[in-house]
């Protein structure tokens, strides 16, 4: 078992490699908790093998929904701005912002009557009432003049450097609407929807009533791969997109990690003192919104992509940095005539979220500053959060729970554990943080590191160059996982030690190609639920 802590000072050569960790954050701060639509879990993003002429984006948000619940089901958010902001090379500036809104119309009428038709505003569901959900999707690209006084630097309030906006300052951005009036994927509720709502006739399999006494229309769905694909719309700049409800695409024991860590004995190479396995996927079941965004490459490097198809470590002209945010205008009032949200919004956009390295707010950054990481930028993270990486609490953590004790880790391994750990900001920044042996390298200083994906576009994407949905051993894998790479790498000072591996396949098989997600588990048949026999203790039986 000590095996598993051997040569933890030799860590910072390891996570020089590029080795990083990329999780999820789901409802992980304080603020997020009362507005699910600006709760940004996941980011990804890649580029395509080989060639490297597209460029995937996929931001997943409003967590946790239980397939069959609510009468309106999992609905586009309206009144908030998605976007994905792209730097390139060392600098963490935006070069290239993709910007999603979505706006969902429903027609008012008059109180119901005896003689009205099915359909219309009176209905108690909403893909009865005849509502429509579309998006614009904006480019806004930056002047390279602008560099170094434009969005990146530029803050709302001077009163308020953490109150960050980017949607002043920059007079000379070119803003380009790729596509306006798109329609949003619908909610897979069930096999009847499937055939009154959206007309899925497979092979003739139209809609029977109960008073035929064929209860398939009742039992077999027709929402399939087919179907969704037909909201996959062309962008004007050759791009393509997709957004709505999907299965959720990460997998986490969260269960155990919110217990105060509570590994099971798989996730701790089999020690005694661990809980027995299996861990469970607590997302197993879930659905969730996405936006998956596909790119040319061209948007980003207009002249081609430096030394495309070379490894060159020793420079950074070809990275791309990605993260995405949430904004919102700053005032919202209560207006009973706005069916949709009951809100009216006013005042400049404000940020309420963003994301990247998913679990560096929720597995790096302290509660009490967690709320500051959703409304500041990553361009002062090294202000902000720099102590927060340099010294990781997981660590105090995984000592007070007795688990180096366990295996007998030398105290002075232990403190070198403690930080600071300039290793794992080594790994954030892909082995280019400054040293005698980097030449050309990212600084550790505001504006250049913080929590952003990093991938170089040059060469085929392998976690943690980007990240991927799916593409591991088989279709139901990701690449890596992210989970255990990121607590290895923080708790044993080694990427490769195999902590909290927890579940590594998802419950759904990703795509292989364009949107990679899995579609969403029907309303009916999938998610949760029981018959609530036999009732359970309330302790539950180990």
């Amino acid at each position: 078992m000590k095996r598993m802590f051997k040569g933890l000072i030799a860590a910072t050569l390891l996570a020089a490699g590029g080795i990083t960790a990329q999780g999820s954050s789901h409802r992980e701060a304080l603020a997020i908790l009362n507005e699910p639509c600006a709760d940004n879990t996941d980011t990804y993003a890649w580029v395509s093998k080989q060639s490297h002429d597209k460029l995937y984006l996929i931001m997943d948000f409003n967590p946790l929904h239980e397939p069959g619940q609510g009468n309106q089901g999992l609905r586009a958010c309206n009144g908030y701005r998605y976007e994905f902001h792209i730097g390139r090379g060392a600098s963490l500036e935006d070069k290239v912002v993709y910007r999603v809104e979505f706006k969902n119309k429903l027609t008012p009428e008059g109180a119901p009557s005896p003689t009205d038709g099915l359909g219309g505003g009176n209905e108690l569901l909403w893909q009865l009432t005849g509502g429509t959900e579309t998006m614009k999707v904006t480019r806004i690209t930056s002047s390279d003049k602008d560099h170094g006084k434009g969005r990146g630097n530029k803050d709302k309030d001077d009163d308020d450097d953490n109150d960050f906006d980017h949607d002043r300052g920059w007079d000379d951005d070119e803003t380009v609407v790729l596509g306006n009036n798109l329609d949003v994927l619908p909610n897979n509720h069930g096999p009847q929807t499937d055939r009154l709502i959206y007309h899925i006739d497979d092979a003739g399999d139209a809609f029977k009533s109960y008073a035929t006494g064929d209860p398939r229309s009742r039992e077999v769905g027709l929402y399939d791969q087919p179907f969704v694909d037909k909201f996959i719309h062309p962008l004007s700049n050759g791009g393509r997109i997709i957004a709505g409800q999907f299965d959720d695409p990460y997998q986490l024991d969260e269960k155990g990690i919110f217990d105060l860590v509570n590994l099971t004995k798989g996730d701790l190479n089999g020690l005694s003192g661990a809980r027995r396995d299996p861990a469970e996927d607590v997302f197993t079941g879930f659905n969730i919104f996405s936006i998956a965004l596909e790119v040319p490459i061209r948007d980003i490097f207009p002249r081609g992509i430096p030394h495309n198809g070379e490894n060159k470590v020793d420079t950074t002209d070809s990275l791309i940095r990605v993260w995405s945010r949430i904004t919102r205008q700053k005032t919202q009032t209560v207006d009973k005539t706005n069916i949709i949200t009951g809100l009216k919004g006013s005042g400049d956009f404000v940020q309420v979220g963003r994301n990247a390295l998913p679990l560096f707010n929720a597995g790096l950054v302290g509660t009490q500053r967690q709320t500051l990481y959703l409304r500041s930028s990553p361009l002062k993270d090294v202000t902000n959060f720099g102590a927060d990486v340099l010294f990781p609490v997981l660590v105090r953590d995984a000592e007070a729970l007795g688990i180096y004790a366990a295996f007998g880790v030398p105290a002075a391994s232990v403190t070198f554990l403690k930080g600071p750990r300039f290793d794992i900001i080594n790994a954030i920044n892909l082995g280019r943080s400054p040293s005698q042996t980097q030449p050309n390298p990212i600084p550790i200083a505001d504006g250049y590191t913080g929590d952003v994906l990093t991938l170089d576009a040059a060469v085929d994407s392998s976690f943690p160059n980007g990240r991927m949905v799916g593409g591991g051993t088989a279709p139901n894998r990701n690449q890596v996982n992210v989970n255990s790479v990121l607590i290895s790498l923080i708790v044993g000072g080694d990427p490769a030690l195999g902590l909290a591996k927890g579940t590594e396949v998802n419950d759904k098989d990703y795509l292989d190609r364009f949107p990679f997600l899995a579609p969403a588990h029907q309303g009916l048949l999938q998610g949760h639920g029981g018959i609530n026999l036999p009732t359970v203790p309330n302790i539950p039986i180990p």
